[in-house]
């Protein structure tokens, strides 16, 4: 769907003098990033690589976010007092509107999700048909903002503290405290310091991410 191809392996075996296999090694020829090979290994990745591109969002920025988010494992992390949960964090409320929005925008991904309700937030697939979606609506805001080819790491702030203080944290200067953008509960729960920096916050984040922070959102 959506022009999608998934990467080709070939696999290497290592056979000693007894006719055992020493080892198995698999190379990719398309292997992406980090993030992106950890995302596949889960068992709904390529599924969601997939979904990710028939939405125009590059697989590779879908990943970094779950593994920001998860590590790419479907948590279940509700409670009475936040309905956020999945590989990719989302609330109901975000994850409902960003899903039917990407529905009216490609219906033919209806045929490749569990549910198009809330209790679609527990099949990672379907979840990141919605994730997609809130990252594409983060390009399209930081693009009209001036940034012109937003990545992964200029999506973070928008995709974690929303669009207002995602914007502005993605325009500000590495020595712009994040105080000035979010909330000390809201730094406090996401492991953000009192005097932390934006330029720190961008490290701390890039390091997570690693070769998929600067992978644009939208492909190309």
């Amino acid at each position: 769907m959506g022009g999608w191809t998934p990467p080709t392996s070939s696999t290497t075996q290592q056979i000693s003098g007894s006719g055992s296999v020493v080892s198995t090694t698999t190379t990719s020829s398309d292997s992406g990033t980090d993030a992106l090979q950890s995302m596949y290994s889960q068992s709904w990745g390529y599924a969601a690589a997939q979904n990710a591109s028939a939405l125009g969002v590059n697989p590779d920025a879908l990943a970094a976010t779950c593994v920001v988010e998860s590590g790419c494992r479907n948590v279940y992390t509700a409670n009475s007092n936040s309905s956020i949960t999945g590989a990719f964090q989302m609330s109901n409320g975000t994850y409902n509107e960003a899903l039917q929005k990407a529905l009216a925008s490609n219906p033919s991904l209806a045929s490749t999700i569990t549910n198009t309700g809330i209790s679609g937030q527990q099949d990672p697939a379907t979840q990141t048909v919605a994730a997609a979606q809130y990252l594409k609506d983060a390009a399209t805001t930081l693009q009209n903002a001036g940034i012109s080819n937003p990545t992964a790491l200029d999506a973070r702030a928008y995709y974690n503290f929303g669009p207002t203080a995602g914007q502005a944290i993605a325009r500000a200067t590495d020595d712009t405290p994040m105080s000035e953008f979010v909330s000390a509960s809201h730094m406090a729960s996401n492991g953000i310091s009192s005097n932390e920096t934006v330029g720190q916050w961008r490290a701390n984040v890039a390091s997570k991410m690693g070769s998929a922070a600067s992978s644009p959102i939208l492909s190309s």
